[in-house]
């Protein structure tokens, strides 16, 4: 009998380490699979961090793109090189004088557009008359709000215009055309 009693204590005392050891598995397993949860939703916000970058960088190579089309229009149609030597007309006057605006960027599909003269550049939508195309050269009042009627010099018609802003920095106006485009 004694023997008995002593196997029957050392499996009670044997179950009873086993069921120690099972719990402190089970934590142990549990402690490890919030572990890997909380490593998945880093991974998953890493991720999300990581699109929003390359949507920026996407966002800020097409804004480089659109200002180096604004400057290679602009250097185009007033004839100035990159010294930045100013072009002047046979009267020894300015090429884009306050009241001439040269078209320097226009998206397709969309009525608003950017021309460029001596006092910075203007936003404008077209209303009506001879659409105005990249590099035409429109003569008008540049310098207030509001629908006005302009001449288009290069197409040797009329034109009305939106006046939406002006004297802008190049990154104003564009800004301001992809907010009305978009």
């Amino acid at each position: 009998m004694k023997i008995r009693n002593l196997i029957i204590v050392v499996l009670v005392i044997a179950i009873i380490v086993l069921s120690v050891l099972l719990t402190l598995d089970q934590k142990k397993i549990l402690a490890d699979n919030e572990n890997v949860l909380n490593l998945q939703n880093k991974i998953e916000n890493l991720e999300k961090e990581l699109s929003d970058i390359k949507d920026d960088k996407t966002d800020l190579e097409n804004k480089v793109r659109d200002l180096e089309e604004i400057d290679e229009h602009s250097l185009k149609i007033t004839g100035k090189s990159n010294s930045s030597q100013n072009s002047f007309n046979n009267n020894g006057q300015a090429e884009l004088s306050n009241g001439l605006g040269v078209v320097v960027y226009r998206q397709p599909s969309c009525d608003y557009f950017i021309l460029e003269n001596t006092s910075g550049y203007i936003v404008a939508e077209w209303m009506g008359g001879n659409y105005p195309d990249l590099g035409d050269k429109i003569s008008g009042s540049f310098n207030s709000f509001g629908t006005q009627e302009f001449f288009n010099n290069t197409k040797d018609n009329d034109c009305s215009l939106w006046i939406d802003d002006y004297m802008l920095s190049k990154d104003e106006a564009l800004d301001k055309v992809k907010e009305q485009c978009n």
